[in-house]
């Protein structure tokens, strides 16, 4: 992962005032996010061989996924971006 991934799945930062541009940052910052998490849950369906593990890793494939695409379609909707 880049520096940039790894700094926005932490989630140490400030998104700033409560404005109306709050919402669109919070979404550009948790879909990089939840990008990483992706990565992570990818690679620990390949590595681990405990099958809690490879099951929590199917879901949050699965749950990250329908994440994103709200958020993006959230984004596209209220910011046309």
């Amino acid at each position: 992962m880049t520096p940039e991934q790894m700094q926005s799945m932490m989630m140490s930062m400030d998104l700033g005032a409560a404005d109306d541009q709050f919402d669109l940052r919070f979404i550009n910052a948790m879909i990089p996010h939840h990008e990483g998490a992706l990565v992570m849950a990818e690679d620990a369906l390949k590595k681990s061989k405990r099958p809690e593990m490879k099951k929590l890793s199917q879901e949050i494939l699965t749950s990250q996924k329908q994440e994103i695409e709200q958020m993006k379609q959230w984004r596209q909707a209220w910011y046309k971006q």
